[in-house]
Parts: C-alpha cells; structure tokens; sequence
C-alpha cells in the first residue's frame, strides 16, 4: 500500500541542510529511510529532532523487552490507534 499523507513535509531528498542531517540521523532500521514521526514533522525540524531522541532515550532505557519484542509491541498500539500500515 502507498503511503500517502496529507501533512505536509520535507521531501527525503531536501535542499534543507538541517533536515537533511536530520534524515540521515533518524534512519529506520529496515527500510533505510528516515522514520516517519521525523518526516511528518520535518517543517519543524527542532521538534522533529526532539521527538527522536525521546523516542530514541525511551526505547534504549527499556529493559526486559527484546528489539523484535518492542517493535511487536509498538506494532499492536499503532494497530489499536487506527495507524494503517
């Protein structure tokens, strides 16, 4: 399924030298592209930045939980929120 969002943002390919390191730091794990809390808040690049490192600190500071554990986890929340994936 395409993805298609009618929130405006930066594309992967930005001129925006701020965004774009911001892509590169922020890259998903499988697919190589940057995550998309941080696209769908790529025009506010600061926040986009802080929203990834919360997410960054909450998932290092989980313990008990394996990678593949977590990601089911994250999976069956933005399931039961209506996320399309």
């Amino acid at each position: 399924m395409v993805w298609t969002t009618w929130i405006e943002m930066e594309p992967v390919d930005t001129a925006k030298e701020e965004v774009a390191k911001l892509y590169n730091r922020a890259l998903d794990r499988t697919t190589g592209r940057p995550l998309d809390i941080v696209r769908l808040t790529s025009l506010t690049p600061r926040v986009a930045g802080l929203l990834y490192d919360l997410q960054e600190a909450v998932s290092q500071a989980t313990e008990g939980l394996t990678l593949r554990e977590k990601e089911i986890a994250a999976l069956l929340v933005s399931t039961y929120n209506g996320c399309v994936h």
